[in-house]
């Protein structure tokens, strides 16, 4: 069974603390180790980090860039000069654009 985003961040997150309380427990003396151990943490905090780059925006966030997006609509038919309406337009369809996921 594959694991999801949530449970290998969870278990990439034990890992690391692992290494982590290694790394504290080893000598300063040994850098060998020391370098291998940090190699190994830095390894799962980029893979962390890349998993949470992927994750969908959640609801209230999707919800407020709908939100958003309609209040630059009404916006733009409030604002007088051209260029402010065709810019709230646009950013108005960037934003429900990016609200899809």
């Amino acid at each position: 069974m594959a694991e999801t985003a949530d449970e290998e961040i969870e278990r990439l997150e034990a890992e690391r603390h692992s290494y982590s309380e290694t790394f504290k427990n080893t000598s300063d003396t040994d850098a060998v180790t020391r370098a291998h151990l940090q190699s190994e943490m830095d390894r799962r905090t980029d893979r962390i980090q890349e998993l949470q780059q992927h994750q969908p925006l959640g609801f209230l966030a999707r919800w407020g860039l709908r939100a958003a997006s309609l209040a630059l609509l009404w916006g733009a038919w409030e604002v007088g000069p051209w260029w402010a309406k065709t810019g709230c337009v646009l950013l108005a369809a960037f934003l429900a654009f990016y609200s899809l996921g």
